[in-house]
């Protein structure tokens, strides 16, 4: 099972990948000055919600309700915002907003108090179970005796009716809202 230190690293992980393909895109004589400009101020703030990351990631042996502290949605926030408001939206750019794109109730400390995931069948709580195992639908499919496609459909299922589109918000909404636990 994949814990809250995982969790952080692994989004870091990814996060760092874009920033070092939007410093790329930025370098690139072929662009705007006005984007250049807009691509060096994301890049500051993929690294301001990576260094939040870094420095919030409770001890293994801490018990926490929080997936994201009140500062990480702060930045995931900011984050979305910037991105909504660049004049222009290429790779890099899209890849990350789909990254960062957890739902507003989920990220709004105030909302999040009220934020109540649909209810899920038996068998979307044995896939979401599987989840932080990092298990692929192929072997989720292989260890529940079902096809890799109906996986993939409850998996849709689930992304739905949490309003994410990625397995690690997925996970970090089932966490808070302990329908899983490590």
């Amino acid at each position: 099972m994949k814990s809250v230190r995982e969790l952080h690293d692994e989004l870091s992980g990814e996060l760092l990948s874009v920033s070092n393909q939007v410093c790329a895109r930025a370098g690139s004589l072929d662009i705007e000055p006005k984007y250049r400009s807009e691509l060096r101020i994301l890049d500051e703030k993929i690294s301001e919600l990576c260094d939040a990351l870094s420095e919030e990631i409770p001890i293994s042996t801490q018990r926490t309700a929080k997936i994201f502290s009140i500062r990480i949605r702060s930045s995931i926030s900011e984050l979305n915002n910037y991105i909504n408001q660049m004049s222009q939206l290429d790779g890099e750019v899209a890849e990350l907003k789909s990254l960062m794109n957890f739902p507003k109730k989920f990220l709004d400390p105030k909302l999040a108090q009220n934020f109540q995931v649909t209810t899920l069948t038996k068998r979307e709580r044995e896939i979401l179970a599987l989840l932080p195992k990092g298990a692929t639908a192929k072997a989720m499919a292989s260890e529940l005796y079902l096809t890799e496609a109906t996986i993939k459909t409850h998996l849709a299922s689930i992304y739905r009716k949490f309003e994410v589109v990625n397995r690690t918000q997925a996970i970090a909404i089932a966490l808070e809202n302990k329908l899983i636990s490590f």
